[in-house]
């Protein structure tokens, strides 16, 4: 096996790993919004404890003292900003009026962000395999919309909630894109994609620190409080660990369109704990989105050569 197809096995693990994290924060969240938590609230502090995860992570490394803020700054501001704390806050809110899984399936609209940035700032086209890959996952989000009417207690504000989650899909767009250009020199280091990472979600936190102070609910027993922890440590910890990874060993276009698996985790765990009826259109739906990731995964070429973009 050539070195390039060991790193591109590596980063497919290394992204499906996340992608099958990320399938649980939809309805870990759900849970805690249709129990009245505040997700202000909910969205600070799964970041303080995602920075306290990077932090614990590289002072066990030794690399506490490798930390600093002004090597490229500005990129690494414009994620925290719009790629994390704003992605963050819509997605909470999208959760309010809508199931995870739809909040996911219009966070997915996030690989037409991608592929149009990576055209505009690198010149870099997609490929066949990537465009069919992402016209059949669109197909089954189409599937999967138009059973929307199978899902129970939709909110009054559902049209709001989507608007929201079209938002998500923008933000989390620039997130993996403006990664991609950080990461993509280190091959896969951990240690220097935690430095990075930490960074980030120090900032982050930082900024959306005032949300904690909102009126509104705090997780009153244990079950919410081990829901919220887990989203902190494992979807705001190890997820963009694995995610980042995957993006320093894989062309952008192509992870981008991977983000689509996570509505089957999404969905899976929806209807597993939080009693989601599964019907035709989201079994029908899931098995296209199934099917590009084959697509996408199944003897992949050599990336296409762009210029890395600068900030």
């Amino acid at each position: 096996m050539t070195g390039r197809a060991s790193g591109e096995r590596r980063g497919y693990i290394y992204a499906f790993a996340a992608l099958f994290l990320w399938g649980i924060h939809g309805p870990a969240g759900r849970y805690l919004a249709l129990n009245g938590v505040n997700m202000f609230f909910v969205t600070a502090a799964r970041f303080w404890l995602g920075a306290v995860f990077f932090f614990l992570y590289l002072a066990f490394r030794g690399l506490v003292k490798d930390i600093s803020f002004s090597y490229r700054l500005k990129l690494v501001l414009s994620i925290s900003l719009i790629g994390v704390a704003l992605n963050s806050l819509l997605y909470h809110l999208a959760l309010i009026y809508l199931p995870g899984t739809l909040v996911m399936i219009l966070e997915n609209l996030s690989p037409v962000f991608v592929m149009l940035m990576s055209y505009m700032f690198e010149d870099v086209r997609p490929g066949r395999k990537e465009v069919v890959s992402l016209l059949v996952s669109l197909a089954g989000i189409v599937l999967i919309v138009a059973g929307k009417n199978s899902f129970s207690d939709l909110h009054p504000l559902f049209v709001f909630g989507v608007f929201l989650g079209i938002l998500t899909g923008f933000t989390f767009g620039i997130y993996t894109y403006l990664s991609s250009v950080l990461v993509r020199p280190l091959k896969g280091d951990t240690d220097a994609i935690s430095l990075y990472l930490f960074k980030i979600f120090f900032i982050t936190s930082v900024m959306m620190t005032p949300l904690m102070f909102t009126r509104g609910s705090l997780p009153s027993s244990t079950t919410q409080w081990f829901w919220l922890v887990e989203m902190g440590l494992l979807q705001s910890g190890a997820a963009y660990v694995l995610w980042n990874k995957a993006l320093s060993l894989l062309p952008v276009n192509r992870t981008s369109v991977l983000f689509l698996m996570t509505i089957v985790f999404t969905t899976i765990n929806e209807i597993l704990f939080l009693g989601l009826r599964l019907n035709i259109f989201l079994v029908a739906g899931g098995g296209l989105i199934v099917l590009a990731g084959y697509i996408l995964t199944a003897r992949p070429g050599a990336p296409r050569k762009g210029k890395l973009t600068g900030m």
